[in-house]
């Protein structure tokens, strides 16, 4: 059985879809989510898919949520940094104490930050945390979501300038729903001997060359201005930890695993762009 937490969340959900679509007969016994609440997840119990209780929160609920689980796929919760760890840690003290087969943890491409930030630590420790245990596990490293790519640029076509501290740092970028289908594949795959797979865009470029793209989509002005980071706030804390990693380079390294598992590469820059900008997409 392959179960996945959080999959009421943005990222779960579309890992349960691309099981589904890769794989149809997995529904009934051997594809199973741990939701925090049920009820919510009524459209894939209809798709005879198996909807377990499990809260992070409340660690009692995790060993009936595991139990006969060959491989989970652990979602990364949300909420402040040690919030999120000590879920993490009830997750996988609950994964090894029900005898899951194998873990594919859902990491970001900023574990390897050095220094650490609250956004990159977590992922860094839940990492050391599988490495201590004796759980078979699989690293997925993702990079940023191009689905911020409108909340980034949008804004910025009114004044016809995005200011961010980003320097002249360059990143790749993958949608949301393809890395679900990377996940999903990697769920899938007869064997899992590579430890950790780094789910990158096939190239890396920076906010300039973006802004310049937009603004050939758009046909309106649209340029990228490196500004000073600021000290953040609670709510500005993930966002400014984010460019200062593109900043550092962080985002910078390209792989081809995504394509090893899947069979084809993600899409271009260029095709996100004219999937998020093009006047259609806008109107």
């Amino acid at each position: 059985m392959i179960l996945v937490t959080g999959a009421n969340g943005q990222l779960g959900r579309r890992i349960v879809q691309h099981l589904i679509a890769r794989e149809p007969g997995l529904r009934g016994r051997r594809l199973a989510v741990s939701v925090r609440e049920p009820a919510r997840a009524g459209d894939l119990a209809f798709r005879n898919v198996l909807v377990r209780h499990g809260d992070f929160d409340q660690p009692e609920t995790l060993p009936q949520a595991f139990a006969g689980v060959l491989r989970l796929v652990l979602v990364p919760t949300d909420g402040p940094a040690e919030l999120r760890l000590q879920r993490h840690r009830n997750a996988i003290r609950a994964a090894l104490a029900a005898g899951v087969g194998h873990v594919l943890y859902v990491s970001g491409l900023e574990a390897d930050m050095t220094p650490a930030t609250p956004f990159s630590r977590v992922h860094q420790e839940t990492e050391a945390l599988l490495a201590s245990s004796a759980l078979p596990h699989t690293v997925l490293r993702c990079p940023p979501y191009s689905d911020a790519l409108p909340g980034w640029f949008a804004p910025a076509l009114t004044d016809g300038t995005l200011r961010v501290p980003a320097g002249d740092g360059v990143l790749s970028l993958v949608s949301r729903d393809e890395l679900a289908q990377a996940i999903a594949a990697a769920a899938l795959a007869p064997r899992l001997d590579q430890r950790i797979h780094r789910l990158t865009g096939q190239a890396a470029v920076g906010l300039a060359d973006i802004a310049a793209r937009i603004a050939r989509v758009c046909s309106r002005p649209l340029r990228y201005e490196a500004s000073e980071a600021a000290d953040p706030t609670d709510a500005t804390e993930a966002s400014t930890s984010l460019f200062a990693a593109i900043a550092r380079g962080q985002f910078a390294a390209l792989s081809r695993d995504f394509a090893a598992l899947v069979g084809h590469p993600p899409k271009s820059l260029d095709c996100l762009i004219h999937e998020y900008f093009a006047p259609r997409s806008l109107a």
